[in-house]
């Protein structure tokens, strides 16, 4: 007893204050949400499209390099992260590189074309052009994962 107060810190008896547990069950749901492959998709989609963008001002925009050939390696370089972070951090995937790298090939071949398709379709439906092009988005990255999780990626 300390002033009138029983300092008694037993382990068996010691209990985690509210603020403990909620801060551990919210820790819990983040690291739950976070290990889940959508969101580690989305995380590596987003990795990539900044590693296009900013090697594409570093090399145009800052070194004054022509755009075409800048902006070829640019999306070589966004292309390669993006493969890369899928296959081992979004689907954690221990398959051969090879078929994996041709099934992704035909993965952004098809989405190449199902983007030109469907942005031309929804702009002769009256949208805009940009909101064409981001509803495509939406609709291609449901695509590209399931087509990533279990036909490019997927372990046998």
């Amino acid at each position: 007893m300390t002033a009138g107060r029983c300092t008694y810190d037993s382990p068996v008896t010691q209990l985690e204050s509210p603020a403990d547990v909620s801060e551990s069950s919210a820790k819990g749901r983040i690291a739950a949400l976070l290990g889940h492959s959508a969101v580690r998709f989305l995380a590596a989609g987003v990795t990539s499209t900044a590693v296009d963008m900013g090697l594409l001002f570093v090399l145009h925009g800052v070194l004054k390099l022509p755009l075409a050939p800048s902006t070829l390696v640019a999306v070589l370089a966004g292309f390669t992260t993006n493969f890369l972070l899928n296959r081992i951090w979004a689907f954690e995937s221990s398959s051969p590189v090879g078929k994996q790298t041709a099934r992704y090939m035909v993965m952004a071949g098809g989405n190449w074309l199902g983007t030109v398709l469907l942005v031309g379709g929804f702009v002769k439906l009256g949208l805009f052009y940009l909101l064409a092009r981001a509803i495509a988005l939406v609709i291609l990255s449901v695509v590209n994962y399931f087509g990533y999780k279990y036909w490019v990626f997927r372990d046998k």
